[in-house]
């Protein structure tokens, strides 16, 4: 085994205390385990500082400790444990600064959800910090502040002592007279996943999205008991959103036939409750991509300029199929325009949706260069 390289002398002086301790309540899933550029979100945070040379990494944890220990041992990082981690993040920046050692110059402060950070941005941070007087030291992308700081030891006792409002913010602003921002090209600093749709974000950045296989597809939707009747019309409709999805690459079309065929499969998952496409969205967060095509898989509009992406392909898809058959729009829209006939407002909407379908359905056909009716005659065994 290669040995691992020495720490460069300022390296060897500074520290890097990651917060990983909260119950991440807006998120409603626990933060740290969430998956990331091929990892997790609390390993991306670790990664970060090694690939930078930071060697003394500190977690805080609290919440659910117990399911990142696995983790930490792994990545043979220091943990420590806030008791008070109840009385919010604060708690567990003060346990974090108690830990470090006296031979440390200055630490990086990263609340885990923050967790995208280059290499360049954390070696700027460090030349500023050795090379000039300030203690506080902010990277900032275009004008705005983000995470990490570097911050001197020096306000150890400041950060342990204090007891006003504001936890570290308030702290930090009344020493701006000793914090210097540092430009860097990083806009990952300004990044953090307070939200699931945050996380959607940050999985866009990392050029990383989630989508469930066939089979955890199936997994998905025997746990939510969805009817067996609603399954075979999502099959259906997976089928042929696939197909029409195909038909868009081969066209020169940039499309993602598994996230395609994944919304298809799980797009009615929560059939039967009120406002089933937003209650399926929730189920699967885990899948933000997929969740979003869910969610808006009743009720969409394609703007002229727009191109098409997998939300259009799975909506008109889902707009032909009744049941596990195949139809025409006009077939499809025929009934429910009849049935509220004399109801203006469900008209009007059921109108716009059916106005909806058929342009998208005009501009795929314009972009394949066939009818959908032979593209389904084609691939689905003549059905139409």
């Amino acid at each position: 085994m290669l040995a691992e390289p020495e720490n460069k002398p300022g390296e060897a002086s500074l520290a890097a205390i990651i917060v990983a301790a909260g119950y991440s309540f807006r998120m409603k899933r626990f933060k740290p385990l969430l998956s990331l550029g091929g990892g997790t979100v609390l390993e991306k945070a670790v990664h970060s500082f090694q690939k930078s040379g930071i060697r003394d990494i500190r977690v805080v944890v609290g919440h659910r400790a117990n399911e990142l220990y696995p983790v930490l041992d792994r990545l043979e990082v220091q943990t420590i444990v806030n008791p008070n981690f109840s009385e919010g993040m604060f708690s567990s920046v003060t346990s974090g600064v108690k830990s470090l050692s006296p031979m440390v110059k200055g630490f990086f402060l990263l609340p885990v959800d923050n967790p995208i950070v280059n290499r360049d941005t954390l070696k700027k941070l460090q030349n500023t910090f050795f090379t000039t007087e300030f203690g506080i030291i902010y990277p900032s992308h275009q004008g705005m502040r983000g995470h990490p700081p570097l911050i001197s030891c020096r306000y150890v006792n400041n950060v342990i002592t204090w007891n006003k409002p504001g936890g570290m913010r308030a702290l930090l602003e009344q020493y701006e007279h000793d914090a210097i921002d540092v430009e860097v090209d990083d806009p990952g600093i300004l990044l953090d996943m307070d939200t699931p749709e945050d996380y959607h974000q940050m999985l866009k950045y990392c050029g990383h999205i989630q989508v469930p296989s066939e089979e955890e597809c199936y997994v998905i939707i025997k746990n939510a008991n969805t009817p067996v009747r609603v399954f075979n019309h999502c099959k259906q409709v997976a089928h042929l959103s696939s197909a029409m999805g195909s038909y868009l690459i081969r066209s020169g079309c940039q499309m993602n036939i598994e996230l395609i065929r994944a919304a298809a499969l799980l797009h009615d998952l929560a059939k039967g409750e009120p406002h089933h496409a937003q209650v399926g969205a929730k189920m699967l967060i885990n899948y933000p991509e997929v969740a979003e095509i869910v969610a808006e898989h009743t009720d969409i509009c394609l703007n002229p300029d727009q191109s098409l992406t997998e939300k259009e392909i799975v909506y008109l898809a889902d707009k032909l199929v009744i049941e596990d058959q195949i139809i025409s729009l006009q077939d499809r829209f025929a009934g429910p325009l009849e049935q509220h006939k004399n109801d203006q407002e469900v008209t009007k909407k059921i109108r716009r949706r059916f106005s909806n379908a058929e342009r998208i359905q005009t501009r795929i056909e314009e972009i394949i260069k066939m009818p959908l009716h032979d593209l389904w005659k084609a691939d689905l065994g003549g059905q139409g």
